[in-house]
């Protein structure tokens, strides 16, 4: 019996262990590249008509650049053109906690 509690306690302290078990993997290890303090992508899914995809891959292929690149930019000039909005929801949203 001892053989496989020995067994059981080596998965336990391994990376598959913890993944079974549920538990989060220690981060501390010092292996691989250490994390930065700076705002990731989020992934999202966006439908649109094929057509429209299709040349914005061709413009995107023409600049070499990938489309996730020419939709954000596109998506931070639409966000620059509607600060008062912006301004409005946060507004809004200051006053909803406020009251």
């Amino acid at each position: 019996m001892a053989k496989f509690e020995d067994r059981e306690n080596r998965r336990r302290t391994s990376v598959v262990g913890s993944i079974v078990d549920g538990a989060p993997i220690a981060s501390g290890s010092g292996r691989g590249r250490p994390k930065e303090n700076r705002e990731i992508k989020k992934r999202v899914s966006l439908s649109v008509m094929p057509s429209l995809y299709e040349d914005i891959q061709r413009i995107a292929y023409v600049q070499r650049r990938s489309i996730s690149d020419v939709v954000g930019d596109l998506m931070e000039q639409f966000r620059e053109g509607h600060e008062e909005e912006l301004a409005e929801y946060r507004k809004i949203k200051n006053n909803e906690k406020k009251g």
